[in-house]
C-alpha cells in the first residue's frame, strides 16, 4: 500500500468514528442546572463555592488573578447569582458577582468551568496552566 492509498483510508475512518461517536469527547456535555446545585470545597478547603437552588452562590478563597483590580479590599466572601452556560465552547457555571446593595459588582461574571457535575474549577491564568479545582461536598 503505498501513501496514497493510506492517507485515504485513515481520512475514512476519522469520519466514521465521528459520525458513530466512537472515540472523541468533543467537550460538550448534557447536564441541567439543578445537577450543579451544592457546596464544592478545593484541596485544603481554601476555596468553598456554594451554588444554591434559588441559583445564588457564595463563594471564598477564589483566586485573586481572577478578582483583578476589584480584589484590593474585597471581602473575604463573593456572592450573587449564577447559571449553568452550555451554548459556549466550554460548558461553565456562570458566576455573576453582585454588591451589597444586590447589584452587578465591577468584577462582573466569573466561569467556573464543568469537569463534571462534581468537580468544577477556576482558570486564574486564562491559559489554562493553572487550575483550581472544587469538588462537590459529601
Amino acid at each position: 500500500m503505498n501513501q496514497r492509498q493510506v492517507i485515504p483510508g485513515v481520512g475514512a475512518l476519522v469520519c466514521v468514528l465521528a459520525l458513530t461517536g466512537c472515540g472523541f469527547d468533543l467537550g460538550k456535555r448534557d447536564y441541567s442546572e439543578p445537577q450543579f446545585v451544592g457546596s464544592y470545597v478545593g484541596d485544603g478547603e481554601t476555596t468553598v463555592v456554594a451554588l444554591g437552588e434559588d441559583r445564588t452562590f457564595t463563594a471564598t478563597g477564589v483566586p485573586d488573578e481572577l478578582l483583578g483590580a476589584a480584589a484590593q479590599g474585597a471581602p473575604a466572601e463573593i456572592e450573587g447569582t449564577w447559571k449553568y452556560n452550555s451554548r459556549s465552547s466550554a460548558d461553565h457555571v456562570e458566576l455573576t458577582v453582585t454588591d451589597a446593595d444586590g447589584m452587578p459588582a465591577k468584577l462582573g461574571e466569573l466561569p467556573l468551568y464543568v469537569a463534571d457535575a462534581d468537580d468544577l474549577f477556576f482558570l486564574p491564568d486564562q491559559v489554562g496552566r493553572e487550575k483550581v479545582m472544587v469538588t462537590r461536598d459529601r
